[in-house]
């Protein structure tokens, strides 16, 4: 049995990597509910459908458990939600700039996925190449 030294550092570690979206998927009003429920063996580690098949990985790791085969199914797009790194339009940047305004892009990241990113960016002007 842990502890709840060893409870409240699991907490934390599982709320660094969730999405904080509190979008109640999982069947917890907050992200930092679900953590403790996970954290005290009250939700399945794999219970973050937003954060994708990524995050439940993770989750289920801090836990020592992995992610069961039966669950990987309901990591799905759902739709209404954005999928980073699966846009193909405009969005958010690539990467960590190429976009977000005028004139000079902020970084020279590429981003993530297939699209290069969470699109082409938003903002007037060129995207400063």
């Amino acid at each position: 049995m842990l502890d709840k030294k060893d409870i409240k550092e699991k907490i934390r570690k599982i709320y660094e990597v969730l999405p904080k979206l509190d979008d109640q998927r999982c069947g917890y009003k907050t992200c930092g509910e679900f953590a403790r429920a996970v954290a005290e063996g009250k939700a399945p580690c794999y219970g973050c459908v937003s954060g994708g098949p990524e995050v439940a990985a993770k989750v289920c790791e801090i836990m020592g458990a992995r992610v069961p085969e039966e669950a990987i199914p309901q990591f799905g797009p759902s739709p209404g939600l954005h999928q980073p790194g699966l846009s193909g339009g405009r969005g958010m940047g690539r990467g960590m700039g190429q976009g977000l305004g005028r004139g000079r892009r902020m970084g020279g990241g590429r981003g993530m996925g297939p699209s290069r990113g969470m699109g082409r960016g938003f903002g007037g002007g060129r995207r400063g190449r």
